[in-house]
């Protein structure tokens, strides 16, 4: 026999439920952050205000937030895709053992 592939479905949905419950820590934890991070106070001062750190500080935070935010999605999305994934393969060595018990079936 040549190179063989096996899925196995439980850790294919475990793996699934991990990436979802990852990208959910990850979205609080984002959040948590982000509350904090805005918070800018006096942090650049005068010379912040008259060269733009401030501006440009609060336009990348937006922007770390925003990527933090799609990160989370995708791990999110990952997740479900997984655990449709996982079922699919289910299904299918269900159903191919369903063929075979017919094949080898009473005569």
């Amino acid at each position: 026999m040549g190179d063989s592939f096996t899925a196995v479905p439980p850790a294919i949905a475990g793996l699934g439920a991990e990436f979802e419950a990852q990208g959910q820590r990850l979205a609080e934890s984002a959040n948590g952050f982000s509350g904090s991070a805005f918070q800018i106070g006096e942090a650049f001062g005068l010379l912040g205000a008259c060269d733009g750190a401030l501006q440009k500080y609060q336009s990348m935070l937006r922007s770390t937030m925003t990527g933090l935010g799609r990160l989370a999605e995708v791990w999110a999305q990952t997740g479900q895709q997984l655990a449709v994934t996982a079922q699919q393969y289910q299904t299918a060595d269900e159903q191919s053992a369903q063929r075979i018990a017919q094949i080898g079936g009473p005569r």
